[in-house]
């Protein structure tokens, strides 16, 4: 079964997803820009609904606890727009996070993961069915956030959820071992924002741990070419890990949306998946990437 903010459904139920994604966020109260946030359900709906109208049919929602997740928001957005929605429980990086972090134990920040897996979030009866996005920082780990991973860790062994990642190269190794030191299941482990890595020996130094990686800032051109994300996830295909790979657009932003003229959450059908078919990757691997492989990792037989 996977944990929806609509209720658990069937793992063949969830179809067509969006691995890394943000319709709620409050990026701006640390980054003090003006435009890192969405918060507006009347706007991200009809954002939302072009995605479907390209087929997608489900998203992982990685907004942690402290980047201004709101789960009613979401169960309302999923309400409107039919879309099948995981919510998550985490951390973020260490600017983000509450005062009480530095006192707190890692098994005392597990147990805010576990209720809000088990029981529900900030006092709903809405339900997270992910533990993401656990974040670093791009030179190390910094302040508390060992702690909230080590604590994802022990949540996912405790609970059987997967955990979901923000990281980089240089946290990468030390983040996959950190979890299965603290017995998470290397299939339950998605690092994110690798497709920002132009490296495919990086990326197989990743995978051969049995964990799987996100290419999920589809579309952002400015930070990679879409060309290259869809030639180094077929590059991996060729090594023969096309059941570890994911793929989403990670907009935590509303000026990303097509309404300023960006693409919005549709880089990823609209975009990369073309450049795949036309670098000749097959019908079967893309349904991997964007159905086999989620609705895998989120499965839980636990619940």
């Amino acid at each position: 079964m996977i944990r929806t903010v609509l209720g658990d459904i069937r793992k063949d139920e969830l179809g067509a997803t969006l691995a890394h994604e943000h319709f709620i966020v409050d990026l701006d109260r640390v980054r003090k820009d003006g435009y890192s946030y969405i918060k507006d359900v009347d706007e991200v709906v009809p954002e939302i609904a072009k995605a479907m109208d390209q087929g997608i049919q489900a998203a992982f929602e990685v907004t942690t606890n402290d980047m201004g997740r709101d789960v009613c928001k979401l169960q309302e957005i999923s309400k409107i727009t039919g879309l099948k929605i995981v919510c998550s429980t985490g951390y973020y990086l260490y600017p983000y996070h509450p005062e009480w972090m530095d006192k707190a134990s890692k098994e005392e920040v597990a147990q805010i993961y576990v209720k809000d897996l088990m029981e529900g979030v900030d006092g709903s009866n809405i339900k997270a069915g992910l533990i993401g996005e656990i974040a670093s920082s791009p030179d190390g780990f910094i302040n508390n956030e060992k702690k909230i991973l080590e604590a994802a860790g022990l949540a996912s062994k405790e609970t059987g959820f997967a955990v979901s990642t923000h990281t980089g190269r240089n946290t990468a190794i030390e983040t996959i071992e950190t979890l299965l030191n603290e017995g998470v299941e290397p299939d339950k482990i998605i690092i994110g924002h690798q497709d920002l890595i132009d490296d495919h020996d990086y990326h197989l130094s990743l995978l051969k741990y049995g964990v799987n990686i996100a290419f999920d800032t589809c579309g952002k051109s400015a930070y990679m070419p879409d060309e290259t994300r869809a030639a180094n996830a077929i590059k991996l295909v060729e090594a023969g890990y096309e059941d570890h790979l994911l793929l989403s657009n990670d907009i935590s932003r509303h000026t990303y949306f097509t309404s300023f003229g960006k693409q919005g959450y549709l880089a990823v059908m609209g975009s990369v998946v073309p450049l795949m078919r036309k670098q000749g990757l097959s019908e079967e691997k893309i349904r991997k990437f964007l159905i086999d492989n989620p609705s895998r990792i989120v499965d839980n037989s636990r619940i």
